[in-house]
């Protein structure tokens, strides 16, 4: 993954910065499809579950769980 889509180790990007990415990432995806933008899709959702303040309903979280098991599926499928 480029540095452009990761946050310094030193400052942690708060739940909704990371929706924020996401958003930007699936526009992105949207205009120039790629295995590498499917990749970083599925890493911000990663990095978005795993966030110690990412307090989401249990469906949401399911939906974002979906969600990144599709993206992963995109990225090695290309």
């Amino acid at each position: 993954m480029t540095d452009q889509f990761r946050a310094p180790a030193d400052s942690a990007p708060s739940p909704d910065a990371l929706e924020e990415t996401l958003r930007f990432l699936l526009m992105r995806y949207a205009r120039n499809p790629s295995p590498s933008i499917a990749g970083h899709i599925a890493a911000c959702l990663d990095t978005l579950l795993a966030h110690p303040e990412f307090k989401a309903a249990p469906d949401d979280r399911c939906t974002y769980h979906r969600m990144r098991s599709y993206w992963r599926l995109v990225e090695r499928l290309g």
